[in-house]
């Protein structure tokens, strides 16, 4: 039993176990604070394990002091409230979860910390914890390494982490729980960014990274000889200060089957322990690598150089280039030639003489863009003078790596054609002559008209059907419903046939459809977790009207956080998706109870609701 769903509904069993007993033994007393430590399986060199504090009868502690646990790194802790109640007594819990990052081999006792409730501190009682080493086996491997084992402050390397495994266990649903250290991003030595352009095609999901959920990407191929799923982290690593960094191994462990387990027959327990594996937890560690970080020279080093290290171009283009003096003028600049563009600023163009001489610009401007392997900023300026010409170059400066040295490259001059502005005086509006307008006189023509008084005028007015077939008259009565009949039925068809129709329905079936394959579809399926991920998916598309690309867990989070401005929700859409994804390398990480169809399908409401 490795999975993480049922991982944490054992670990809720173990908490309401404390509280039990704190309930219990302590029945007369005030607010009491206990620490305690999961030890539903075995606490693993390099792995994370959850570290707890329970507040029994008493509010949200308003400070935990962690300074006593800084060498395991403690994460951002979950909180959770609970009620018990034993002997008819009620009693309330406030339940923090940390997760910790256990050291090597040995037994060690967690420090007793400081924690503050009601403005009382109270301190938690030691916590011994015993680490043991993963096994070892072939099934998996790790590798690590850089784009460059060289480089200068603040240029710009790509940690790459290769995890292999092979993929007849990743078929038959035989690893779980995969976590990934890589204690070296911890040290505080490089700023550090997500890749902007690798594999941006490449199929992704999530896994555990130094605590914290990663998106990682997989493919597969041949490692050793063996057919192999490759699971890769990547990262982008500025160096801070030179010197030569030691990066320390990094380690991937996981939980492998090792044999059959028998299904337990008790049907309460049967849902909760009926893995069909026995698991055992599994190690690897990658080689060391060394990185050299040389400083920047001083000498060369331009006045607007702003830290940039690589090779860099830059191009520029306005519209239109045929303007009046004071009518906008939207430039564009385009900066590309290195991978990664995120440190790109924005071209100081408030220091370039020749545009405050000869333009207005506004102090606010839009954040740049990636687009196309290139960062791209806009701006628009007003020529404030009829004897403008160009737009003058715009420098951008940077440390070419390739050379050793400074160097500043400009964009191309852009010509300009710009023609003087009248200005309109009230002078010339008081002198204008406004023209006079006049109109001819129709004659009317007046008198008394002829009257007869013979039989002769008068016309036979009897109604024949055939008559009133050929009459313009009856033409036009009977003919202008049947007409507005056909157009209305035509008008109906194409609208309804129209894109934007199909969308509108699309979006009020999204839920319903959402539903039905959550509820139906799931459930007779073979993964269940794949189905819930694909629903999830297609909801986002078919409701927002986003691209039925790659969407990731992120993704759809993102979009719902901007369509309803509820955290809340967009997280816990986020987290259901990462854990689907997660399922496909750790089966028991997502399972499709009734409690969690219920859960899905309440979340899709009250989001229905929110964008209404």
């Amino acid at each position: 039993m490795r999975g993480t769903g049922n991982l944490k509904a054992l670990i809720r069993y173990i908490v309401y176990g404390g509280l039990l007993c704190l309930t219990a033994g302590q029945a007369s007393a005030g607010v009491r604070v206990q620490a305690q430590v999961d030890r539903s399986s075995p606490i693993y060199s390099d792995s994370r394990f959850t570290y707890s504090i329970i507040v029994a009868d008493g509010r949200q502690p308003e400070n935990v002091d962690l300074a006593p646990l800084k060498n395991y790194s403690p994460s951002t802790p979950s909180t959770q409230s609970r009620t018990s109640i034993v002997n008819g007594r009620t009693s309330s819990f406030q339940i923090l979860s940390y997760q910790l990052l256990s050291p090597a081999k040995g037994t060690f006792t967690l420090p007793s910390i400081e924690v503050t409730v009601d403005g009382k501190s109270y301190q938690t009682n030691p916590v011994t914890i015993s680490v043991v080493e993963p096994g070892t086996t072939k099934q998996i491997d790790v590798a690590m390494k850089l784009s460059s084992q060289t480089c200068y402050v603040g240029q710009p390397v790509i940690l790459t982490l290769s995890f292999y495994v092979w993929t007849d266990i990743v078929r038959a649903d035989q690893i779980a729980n995969i976590g990934i250290q890589i204690p070296f991003l911890d040290d505080g030595n490089f700023y550090q960014e997500a890749v902007d352009t690798q594999f941006r095609k490449v199929k992704q999901t999530v896994l555990p990274i130094n605590g914290q959920k990663e998106y990682v990407y997989q493919d597969q191929l041949l490692h050793k000889g063996v057919d192999c799923l490759r699971i890769r982290f990547t990262r982008v690593l500025i160096p801070k200060k030179p010197g030569v960094l030691n990066l320390n191994s990094a380690s991937v462990a996981a939980d492998l089957a090792v044999g059959q387990k028998q299904q337990s027959r008790n049907r309460f327990f049967g849902d909760f322990f009926g893995s069909q594996y026995e698991y055992k937890r599994f190690g690897v560690q990658s080689d060391p690598i060394q990185l050299q970080v040389q400083a920047l020279p001083q000498e060369g080093k331009p006045a607007d150089f702003y830290g940039l290290v690589g090779n860099y171009t830059i191009s520029a283009d306005a519209t239109p280039k045929e303007v009046n003096v004071g009518d906008p003028i939207t430039l564009t600049i385009h900066i590309s030639g290195s991978q990664y563009l995120k440190p790109v600023q924005w071209p100081k163009l408030e220091k370039i003489p020749q545009m405050t001489e000869s333009f207005k610009m506004p102090s606010e401007r839009s954040d740049g863009k990636i687009q196309n392997n290139a960062k791209v900023f806009t701006q628009t300026i007003r020529p404030n003078r009829d004897d403008v010409k160009q737009i003058p170059p715009i420098p951008l400066s940077f440390f070419d790596v390739s050379k050793g040295r400074y160097r500043t490259v400009y964009t191309k001059p852009i010509p300009l054609q710009v023609s003087p502005t009248r200005i309109v005086t009230g002078s010339d509006v008081e002198s204008r002559q406004l023209p006079t307008f006049g109109k001819k006189i129709k004659a009317v023509r007046e008198g008394l008209s002829a009257n007869y008084t013979s039989l002769d005028a008068l016309v036979n007015q009897h109604f024949s059907p055939l008559i009133a077939l050929t009459s313009p008259a009856f033409i036009f009565l009977y003919a202008v419903p049947l007409i507005g009949l056909l157009s209305s039925a035509a008008v109906r068809y194409i609208v309804t046939a129209s894109p934007h129709r199909k969308n509108a329905n699309r979006r009020r079936r999204a839920r319903s459809h959402a539903v039905k394959r959550i509820r139906h579809d799931a459930v007779d399926h073979e993964k269940p977790s794949q189905q819930v991920l694909l629903a999830l998916k297609q909801y986002i598309v078919d409701k927002f009207g986003k691209p039925t690309g790659s969407l990731t867990a992120m993704d759809c989070g993102s979009i719902i956080f901007e369509k309803t401005n509820d955290g809340e929700l967009s997280a816990l859409y986020q987290e259901i998706m990462e854990e689907t994804e997660a399922s496909e390398y750790s089966p028991m990480a997502f399972k499709l109870t009734t409690e969690k169809q219920k859960e899905i399908i309440e979340l899709i409401a009250k989001i229905e609701k929110k964008v209404k």
